[in-house]
């Protein structure tokens, strides 16, 4: 069962409202949360390069050691006025639909084993604690973290996983997308001479293979947008979709076969098309025995659960910080949305998160 001081320091940070790029208020509390236990806090400076009105609050322990904790500090909507239900066996959020309350959960778990340390005067071992801004956006304020080389893992809270499962691997997410070109014309007294790039969107579409293309990798087409008004041959149209993969040599070889048919379907109507792509985050996989996932494990272990290597069900801090070249694995700490209007956490998840903390930052 999760401490009342827990629970409380969950449900503070639960009450204050920070957007993605917009974590100042989130970021005040835990900065002088962590100054009132004596610790050596600062921002990174990272606010103007990941647009938040906050840069990332880190901490470090000890002289910050070899490996980092990190939660981000922002969530989908507005928290402040959201309804908190505590139950015997969890809290609930009113529901009103997916808030992102995983950050939150994970910062009090981090939060919480850190001050009852303190307090108690356990030994510790020298680490680092990183909250982070748009974990719900795309991941800006982790890519423009700032850590020093001696830091070699990292550690994620907030993953939807059940305490004990942590994500050794996860899958990535390339975004596309094809901006066509035609050429208008008025749609009832000259038709003949304009270029529909609505049809060309509409032929390429029609020629890909879209969905699943083996077990572990889809595409999909998003979006589209185009045209002026029905009067109108429409001169434009923007087609935006996703590839995801689990390892990224696999998402060339779709967005290749993706382009080339907006390249087919375009010349053949005389248009023209822009195909671009960017990763919003890469895949990882950390294979068994690993160092990182000894570490995890060695502390799941000692925090009386068992160890689960569980695929990651969406992405997190942790690609983006194994995309930067430090091996990170995701915590699951149980911050469930199973439905859209009922996201909640148990209070044993709650509790074990912070176990989890404790057996990796203790000496």
């Amino acid at each position: 069962m999760a401490s009342k001081r827990l629970i409380d320091l969950f449900l503070e940070l639960a009450r204050i409202d920070a957007l993605p790029g917009k974590e100042a208020p989130v970021a005040n509390r835990a900065f002088s949360f962590l100054k009132n236990l004596g610790l050596p806090v600062q921002l990174d400076g990272s606010a103007a390069a990941a647009l938040s009105n906050t840069s990332n609050v880190v901490c470090d322990v000890g002289g910050g050691g070899d490996f980092v904790l990190v939660a981000h500090m922002d969530t989908l909507h507005f928290t402040s006025t959201v309804p908190q239900l505590v139950t015997a066996e969890k809290i609930a959020f009113g529901g009103r639909g997916p808030l992102g309350m995983d950050g939150r959960a994970g910062m009090a778990a981090i939060l919480y084993a850190l001050e009852r340390a303190v307090h108690s005067g356990l030994p510790l071992k020298p680490f680092t604690i990183a909250f982070t801004t748009r974990g719900k956006g795309n991941m800006a304020g982790v890519k423009h973290l700032a850590l020093p080389p001696r830091i070699r893992s990292a550690f994620v809270f907030g993953s939807e996983l059940s305490p004990g499962a942590y994500a050794a691997s996860s899958p990535g997410i390339a975004l596309f997308s094809a901006d066509i070109l035609g050429r208008t014309s008025d749609a009832v007294n000259d038709p003949e001479s304009g270029i529909s790039a609505i049809t060309i969107a509409a032929k390429a579409i029609a020629a890909l293979s879209l969905g699943r293309h083996d077990p572990e990798t889809t595409s999909n087409i998003g979006t589209i947008t185009g045209g002026s008004g029905t009067a109108s041959v429409p001169l434009a149209a923007l087609v935006r979709g996703q590839v995801s993969v689990s390892e990224a040599d696999k998402a060339l070889p779709v967005l290749d076969r993706i382009k080339t048919e907006f390249q087919k379907s375009a010349a053949a109507a005389g248009g023209a098309v822009s195909f671009k792509w960017f990763w919003d985050f890469q895949p990882y996989l950390h294979p068994p025995g690993s160092e990182v996932c000894l570490l995890a494990e060695q502390a799941l272990r000692a925090a009386g659960l068992t160890p689960a290597d569980l695929p990651s069900p969406g992405g997190s801090e942790a690609n983006a910080l194994n995309a930067r070249g430090l091996a990170a694995v995701s915590f699951g700490i149980g911050a469930c949305c199973p439905r859209p209007n009922d996201e909640h956490i148990l209070l044993d998840h709650l509790s074990k998160a912070s176990d989890i903390v404790t057996q990796l930052i203790k000496s």
